[in-house]
């Protein structure tokens, strides 16, 4: 019996062992991550893992496309964002009962963008109209069909936009929300019930299941939706809720 007992102690004190040194070990490559300029990181800590990760995976793209924007200004952040999805690795640890979600990518992964064997984007001078909008029209070239799409003309979005876009998620919209704010471009935010009558903003419409429904661009008493590029308003979304926000 007591034989027994200690074959059991030490496979209980062999199996925590093995949890605590692995534990330790995604802990000391989250730190050599942190440490090394070579990686782009983000990290989300909650209750629920996969929000966890969907919140890190945000934070992570937005930061991608500030990286980009600074040190890369001529590449396609949008290009460089998908790339980054494609080669991200993530980890995870235990923070008491939350968990913490941790995402990397290696710069060198997601640059250059405009490889020949990809697709290559030729950009047609745009067309102007004093009573119109500038529109922009760009022509793709598939070289694995050597096939031409033209584009229909489109609007310029800002690139604070084109990020927005990235959020699909209601879970997305704090973390995007925090990102503007530790860049200092966050002026206001709140509830749909909060927003202000006459000012400029931007409005996440969500349906029950938290999916995106909408990105509005309130300006006055106008709204735009910024997927369709078309007059829109929250009121055509029943029974969805909204998170309005300004920036700087």
């Amino acid at each position: 019996m007591k034989i027994t007992l200690s074959v059991i102690l030490l496979i209980m004190v062999g199996h925590l062992s093995v949890n605590a040194q692995t534990t330790d070990d995604v802990t000391q490559n989250i730190n050599k991550v942190k440490r090394d300029n070579m990686y782009i990181y983000a990290e989300a800590t909650m209750k629920d893992l996969n929000e966890a990760y969907s919140g890190a995976r945000a934070i992570l793209e937005m930061k991608v496309g500030d990286w980009v924007r600074e040190k890369y200004p001529s590449e396609g952040i949008e290009l460089c964002i998908v790339k980054a999805k494609d080669h991200l690795v993530q980890l995870e640890t235990r923070r008491g009962d939350f968990y913490r979600a941790f995402v990397y990518v290696k710069k060198s992964d997601i640059l250059p963008v405009a490889d020949k064997s990809e697709v290559t984007v030729l950009e047609v001078t745009p067309v102007t109209h004093p009573s119109k909008p500038v529109a922009s029209q760009a022509i793709i070239v598939e070289e694995s069909t050597s096939a031409i799409v033209e584009k229909a003309p489109v609007l310029e979005l800002t690139p604070d936009e084109k990020q927005m876009k990235l959020v699909k998620s209601f879970y997305d919209v704090e973390p995007y929300i925090k990102g503007l704010k530790s860049r200092g471009i966050l002026k206001e935010y709140g509830k749909y019930a909060t927003m202000p009558a006459n000012a400029d903003c931007y409005l996440f419409v969500y349906d029950k299941q938290g999916n995106i429904s909408a990105l509005l661009k309130k300006s006055g008493i106008a709204q735009y939706n910024l997927n369709t590029l078309k007059e829109d308003n929250v009121k055509n979304y029943k029974n969805c809720g909204a998170i309005w926000f300004q920036i700087k």
